[in-house]
């Protein structure tokens, strides 16, 4: 892939946080920077704002509590996501007007195959 190297400037604090999760997730400092920097700019500019004030103005338990409610939604968004596309696939595979046995038989083989996806 190719990019663009930008200068970023955080606390010691941050980069050492930055390198740690990245250790964590076998990805690169300048991975997880280029995806927080995604993230944020893909945010509507009145988000932007919000995310800048409780960072300034708001306690470290805030804080906490307002990402944890961004991680719920990421969390419903990837699996409703994933539920869509299954769907795709379960609607390849059963005929509309599947028994009950062949339902059975096309959760088993979906479950397989991504069990096999998986490694």
């Amino acid at each position: 892939m190719t990019g663009k190297t930008l200068p970023v400037y955080v606390s010691e604090e941050v980069a050492e946080t930055v390198t740690l999760e990245a250790q964590r997730e076998d990805r690169s400092p300048a991975q997880m920077a280029g995806l927080a920097l995604q993230f944020l700019i893909t945010l509507p500019r009145d988000a932007r704002a919000s995310l800048a004030s409780l960072y300034n103005l708001g306690t470290p338990d805030a804080c906490g509590q307002a990402m944890n409610e961004v991680a719920r939604a990421l969390n419903i968004a990837e699996f409703d996501m994933t539920c869509r596309r299954m769907a795709g696939s379960a609607a390849r595979i059963v005929p509309d007007d599947a028994s009950e046995d062949e339902l059975d038989q096309a959760a088993v083989e979906l479950t397989r195959s991504a069990l096999k996806r998986r490694g």
